[in-house]
């Protein structure tokens, strides 16, 4: 029995009587036949799907990991998620997609500077904190520095410098003048065909 004859049996069996009504019938092994070749039609059509499509496998797989970490979950059923996220992405146009990895390769140098920022904050607050008595240091610590003041030198040396800013933004002018859009977006071609050799 093909796929064919099996739909064509069930379309049989499911005929309406002359009244209308669907009939009711007792299966026989020619219906238990035409289920079993449609749902190894189906198995098989799955297998094939795996096999052919092993890089999106991978990819989807990979998605929905993503997804279990950042949501921290462990239920195989939010895989629907990682389909939803995935599909986004490959539905969003390629000029696009160029586009907004130009845009974080740039905004990543900027970043620097909200990073350094913070640890200037950490440091005053943390230092405000040791002075006004609402954070204590451990013995062993003030060992290692001979002291409270010592050790508050040592955290004022760790701040990030006016200098060390000014040159983040340097290599952001610098970054943005070597990473032009049509030069970032050559590279990634490059590397995206060379990826399809290989794989393909």
């Amino acid at each position: 029995m093909n796929l064919k004859s099996a739909v064509s049996r069930f379309q049989f069996r499911f005929n309406k009587d002359t009244k209308g009504e669907y009939r009711n019938f007792k299966p026989v092994k020619e219906d238990v036949d035409a289920m079993n070749c449609i749902l190894t039609e189906l198995n098989n059509r799955d297998e094939n799907a795996l096999e052919k499509n092993n890089l999106v496998a991978k990819l989807l797989i990979y998605q929905y990991t993503q997804n279990i970490r950042h949501y921290g979950t462990t239920v195989l059923s939010d895989f629907n998620l990682a389909n939803i996220d995935l599909c986004k992405v490959l539905e969003y146009p390629l000029e696009s997609v160029f586009k907004s990895f130009h845009n974080d390769l740039h905004n990543n140098q900027l970043n620097k500077l909200i990073d350094n920022s913070d640890v200037n904050d950490s440091i005053d607050k943390k230092v405000a904190d040791i002075r006004g008595g609402k954070e204590v240091v451990e013995e062993f610590v003030l060992s290692k520095y001979d002291g409270i003041e010592n050790y508050i030198i040592h955290l004022e040396s760790e701040r990030i410098t006016e200098e060390q800013q000014i040159n983040v933004v340097k290599d952001l002018r610098d970054y943005k003048k070597a990473f032009t859009f049509e030069n970032t977006k050559s590279k990634l071609k490059g590397m995206i065909a060379n990826y399809c050799n290989k794989y393909n």
